[in-house]
């Protein structure tokens, strides 16, 4: 499955296929809505991007540009556990140097990072079983990461939602919360979704709310199935199913 990443970065876009590179769509480029996207490697003043990545986000904070899994400074081989990010208001710049903000690091727990999620003065992510907090603390460090919770499991990429103040997952067995703390979400519908459902196409797997009606919602294929064909919803006003 070819999954896409996206953010805006201000009125501009940056986004990228998982296992590839990292393209920039500028707003004001002299074809407008009909010009397309460049490798952001290729804009004026671009410095050591990224060249294979697997998910790329936007902070609320200062706007750092992150690459979640992806090569080292220097390296053409993608580390899935790695962190990068970019200067602060500047999506080009991802040498670090003294004078500016850009950086890296490695997660420890997991194999794999499979997700990230803007959240309320943080910046969520999960690797295959651990959900670590990445909070903006300035230089020299800039960005550090809290392990939050550890011995979880997340289905897919896009099988987060934030709602609420609060974080929903679906998990490869259960749902979860994050809302400080890591919670099983108890589920009235646990034995219907999770004995039902294809485990060879989780990746397939995407969540969204409906602010509307305070409720999230998980689209997934059920057990034979190679699409979309169930949903599963749940009002956190009420903590129904």
């Amino acid at each position: 499955l070819r999954q896409w990443s996206q953010a805006n970065f201000g009125e501009d876009l940056i986004f990228g296929p998982r296992g590839g590179t990292l393209y920039f769509w500028d707003a004001d480029a002299s074809g407008g809505l009909n010009s397309r996207g460049v490798a952001l490697s290729s804009v004026s003043g671009a410095s050591n991007v990224p060249t294979i990545h697997n998910l790329t986000l936007v902070s609320d904070i200062s706007r750092f540009v992150f690459c979640f899994g992806s090569n080292e400074l220097g390296g053409t081989t993608l580390n899935p556990m790695l962190v990068r990010w970019s200067d602060q208001e500047d999506a080009t710049n991802w040498t670090p140097s003294a004078s500016n903000q850009a950086g890296d690091l490695i997660l420890s727990n997991g194999t794999e990072i499979v997700a990230a999620k803007q959240a309320r003065q943080e910046v969520l992510v999960w690797t295959n079983s651990a959900l670590y907090s990445l909070q903006y603390v300035g230089a020299p460090a800039v960005w550090t990461a809290q392990l939050v919770g550890e011995n979880i499991s997340i289905a897919s990429q896009n099988s987060v939602a934030y709602a609420s103040g609060k974080a929903y997952w679906m998990g490869r067995d259960k749902f979860y919360t994050y809302d400080g703390n890591v919670k099983p979400l108890p589920s009235s519908v646990h034995r219907h979704v999770f004995n039902d459902i294809n485990n060879n196409q989780l990746q397939q797997i995407t969540a969204g709310t409906n602010e509307a009606f305070n409720e999230v919602w998980w689209f997934y294929p059920k057990d034979g199935s190679t699409l979309i064909d169930r949903v599963v919803t749940y009002n956190y006003s009420g903590q129904t199913w």
